[in-house]
């Protein structure tokens, strides 16, 4: 009886090990199609100001480039590391809701309830991005440890 319950473990073990495997794939392959999409990018915004030159459409571009090259950053740490940090999505949403605000939208249409929703949940994501920055990662605590660790 005891050895049917090892049994089930080593089909366990081997089963999340797949599952990760498969998981990491995904992620690599999500990575692939945004890196893609970033070069697509580059060569559309080259094109497109090559013949006519609209400083808000390029605006749009250059933040939305930036936008997807965090998110390559975000895939590429967790295939690296298996774990994302939450400072680094808290810049993606900060760099979402400034492309948001600034580029997209029309201010004359929006309610003075969406306005102060909107200055709120920045409030909130500057206040999670600030208490990010300061907290130290088990990595640079252990580079003070060893005196490694500079500024």
């Amino acid at each position: 009886m005891n050895r049917k319950h090892h049994d089930v473990g080593i089909i366990e073990n081997l089963l999340l090990k797949w599952l990760s495997i498969l998981f990491d794939m995904v992620v690599i392959g999500l990575a692939t199609i945004t890196m893609g999409y970033v070069v697509y990018l580059m060569v559309n915004l080259i094109t497109e100001t090559m013949h006519s030159f609209d400083i808000e459409n390029v605006l749009h571009q250059i933040v939305l480039v930036i936008i997807f090259l965090e998110i390559f950053e975000l895939l590429t740490m967790y295939v690296k590391e298996h774990h994302v940090s939450m400072r680094n999505v808290v810049e993606l949403g900060v760099l979402a809701m400034v492309r948001k605000i600034i580029i997209t939208l029309d201010y004359n249409q929006l309610g003075w309830q969406t306005l102060i929703g909107m200055a709120t949940l920045i409030f909130v994501m500057g206040w999670i991005y600030v208490q990010e920055r300061q907290r130290r990662t088990k990595h640079e605590e252990f580079l003070i440890e060893k005196g490694l660790y500079r500024r």
